[in-house]
């Protein structure tokens, strides 16, 4: 004969469900902290020193070995500083690429005032020192001046080269 219970003692726990978190706190991960909470009769574990196999010796280990992480805030930091470290060395390779390709003229220039009657060819000749070609210094003449065409207006004054 078997007998049936209609409302046994024990029951089986039901399968437990995680609980929602709380409204407005927000899902905090557990950070453990310098306090431990311990039972009657703990003894707490020295600090074992590591040793290195090879050499023999004994060192400590420290907290200092963790690689460093940055924050958000840090990341962003870096990045910015970053960006303005390569756009002042790009600057300044700029500045130095400009300076070689126009190369100032070292001599000294003389200012000279347009006549009636004046042409770049005429000032180029009598600017141009002996055995110089005065299609180079006519070229200079224009550089020294931002000149685009060879019309002179009486009364201008360009910058000569002195020879």
């Amino acid at each position: 004969m078997s007998a049936v219970l209609a409302d046994p003692a024990w029951q089986p726990a039901p399968a437990s469900r995680p609980r929602p978190a709380r409204r407005g706190t927000g899902a905090r991960p557990v950070r453990r902290g310098n306090l431990q909470l311990v039972g009657p009769g703990f003894v707490p574990v020295a600090d074992v020193p590591a040793r290195d196999a090879r050499a023999g010796s004994v060192e400590h280990r420290t907290g200092s070995s963790a690689p460093l992480r940055l924050t958000v805030r840090g990341r962003r930091v870096v990045a910015v500083l970053s960006l303005v470290a390569a756009t002042a060395l790009s600057v300044g390779a700029g500045a130095l690429v400009g300076m070689a390709a126009n190369p100032s003229t070292d001599g000294a220039t003389t200012t000279v005032t347009v006549g009636a009657g004046d042409s770049l060819w005429s000032l180029a000749s009598a600017a141009a020192s002996p055995g110089e070609d005065p299609r180079d210094v006519v070229e200079e003449i224009a550089a020294l001046n931002g000149l685009a065409s060879s019309d002179l207006a009486v009364g201008q004054e360009l910058l000569v080269p002195a020879g």
